[in-house]
């Protein structure tokens, strides 16, 4: 199973054009993938801790090798290192983020900074505030919330001494989850063992009202359901669908029981998205492997259920899926006319470096237009979804620059079928400190749409210049690397936090099963 975990992770690896030997990489394997004690834990702790190590081993430019710095960073104790370690480990988000950007005159002295860091040991004299929650931030000095690796500035421009503590504080950090890795190689170290949260659910008396179909209501509700969650959940009208191996749940909103709504298969499936028409039909793109033992050999299609559970027909998607490439689909949509879009890996007319397009089909499963483009980049991860307009938008970004990460612009288009080709188009919408791309384009309760990234949770609205940061990261409910999301007719955001998961060794490979008693849904108003 190739998820988000992976793609970073990877994708980190291709930055850095790292080349990992073949002992490197067993001994990944058996970090990421050997359960412990008979469980298994994935999720951004490990991956992370691993990318990092991964580039700081392999890149000439990560530590400096000699002098006074390198003295600085020996100087750190085992506790101290452990420290750091284990504040990337407990990181819910898996990257940092900062309560507002820097100011362009602070990216310019930040680059002054750390040369004279780097070359002429210039250093701090003290070291960043750390804090335990946010509202524990004044709004003076410069601190760091581990849990969610977040940074928080004053809002007048910080001093050379602050710019400094960071320079300092992200250095020792990189430096220690270096060592950390080598000495868990090397059997002298473990990684951290962290006491899992104690989950506060929302009382009963909220549960059993009206009051869960309120856009600003948040809902914390450990899962007493017996699915074990794969990578697809998705919203219907008043309800949750949710997909295990093989089987389709659902699920009313507010509860925290599932019941079965669809599993006459017939042979192995996995189910890639889900999404309901307005008339309760659901629609379930999916793969099926004929041949338990031919992995490869597998059939991509989409399964359209009644509201009860009655199979109503199937789309097979096998004809627009080129040869040799294996297609996948992770969001999908129906609009009002009841036309079918999804987000689609492997398409035939994909031109060379292009990840994926949208192919849309009508109710019968025919063939309106494929779109693509040859100026802007579409994202598997990135959202799909009808706006308040009525219109189906996606998140498209320009192809990326390896020269100059930072240009990458994020922005949002309509769908033009009858051309079949992007329509209005939305640029560079999101705010300067966002860097990951949108996941989930939906319309806001009080606003044209509500998105989500691990940059946080934002509203925006047509013809607005930048989309607002209504739940920033550090304000996370749960672990957002590795939860399954979606987002609500209300607006709101739903997570699935994924505590723990079961390896199942399976002929067509390793199945990763959530644990049914380690899942937690929360509820996050978009407002």
């Amino acid at each position: 199973m190739k998820d988000r975990w992976e793609e970073t992770l990877f994708h980190m690896a291709e930055q850095e054009q790292i080349i990992m030997p073949e002992s490197l990489s067993d001994k990944i394997e058996e970090i990421l993938c050997k359960p412990k004690n008979g469980k298994f834990h994935m999720n951004i702790r490990k991956s992370l801790i691993l990318a990092a190590a991964l580039i700081l081993l392999c890149s000439a430019t990560a530590i400096a090798s000699v002098g006074a710095l390198k003295e600085r960073m020996e100087a750190m104790n085992r506790e101290k290192m452990e420290e750091y370690f284990t504040q990337i480990y407990v990181n819910k988000i898996g990257a940092d983020n900062y309560n507002r950007p820097y100011y362009d005159a602070e990216k310019e002295r930040m680059e002054t900074l750390q040369e004279a860091y780097e070359n002429e040991a210039r250093f701090p004299k003290g070291e960043l505030t750390m804090i335990e929650e946010a509202k524990e931030y004044k709004g003076r000095g410069v601190a760091f919330l581990g849990e969610t690796s977040s940074f928080f500035f004053p809002d007048q421009e910080m001093s050379d001494e602050e710019l400094l503590c960071i320079i300092d504080f992200k250095y020792k950090r990189d430096y220690s989850l270096q060592k950390m890795n080598e000495m868990i190689a090397a059997g002298e170290a473990q990684i951290p063992v962290i006491e899992e949260e104690e989950i506060t659910p929302t009382d009963e008396e909220t549960l059993m009202s009206d009051a869960v179909y309120e856009p600003t209501q948040e809902l914390t509700i450990p899962y007493t359901g017996s699915l074990e969650l794969d990578i697809t959940i998705a919203a219907g009208r008043n309800e949750l669908f949710l997909a295990g191996y093989n089987s389709v749940h659902r699920m009313a909103i507010g509860s925290s029981d599932s019941e079965l709504f669809f599993d006459d298969f017939g042979m192995e499936t996995r189910i890639l998205a889900m999404c309901q028409a307005k008339n309760g039909d659901v629609y379930m793109a999916l793969w099926q492997w004929p041949d338990e033992n031919d992995a490869e050999k597998r059939t991509m299609s989409v399964w359209v259920v009644d509201k009860d559970g009655k199979l109503l027909r199937k789309i097979d998607l096998s004809s627009y899926i080129a040869p040799g490439r294996q297609g996948y689909a992770r969001r999908m949509t129906i609009d009002d006319k009841g036309l079918l879009y999804l987000n689609t890996a492997g398409l035939k007319s994909l031109g060379e470096g292009q990840e994926c397009g949208i192919l849309v089909l009508d109710k019968e499963g025919n063939h309106v237009t494929t779109i693509t483009s040859d100026e802007y980049a579409f994202r598997l991860s990135g959202g799909l979804g009808v706006g308040r307009d009525g219109k189906v938008y996606t998140y498209i970004e320009n192809f990326y620059d390896p020269d100059n990460p930072q240009k990458t612009m994020m922005s949002i288009a309509s769908l033009d079928v009858g051309k079949g080709t992007l329509d209005e188009i939305y640029y560079d919408i999101m705010p300067e400190n966002a860097a990951i791309m949108i996941d989930i384009i939906a319309q806001g309760a009080e606003s044209d749409f509500v998105f989500w990234g691990y940059d946080g949770i934002f509203t925006y609205n047509l013809g607005d210049e930048c989309a607002v940061n209504v739940v920033p990261p550090y304000e996370a409910p749960c672990d957002w690397e590795g939860a399954r999301s979606c987002a609500l007719p209300d607006g709101r955001i739903v997570f699935a936090d994924i505590g723990d998961c079961r390896i199942e060794e399976h002929p067509l490979g390793k199945r990763f099963h959530a644990v049914p008693e380690k899942t937690c849904f929360y509820y996050v108003p978009g407002m």
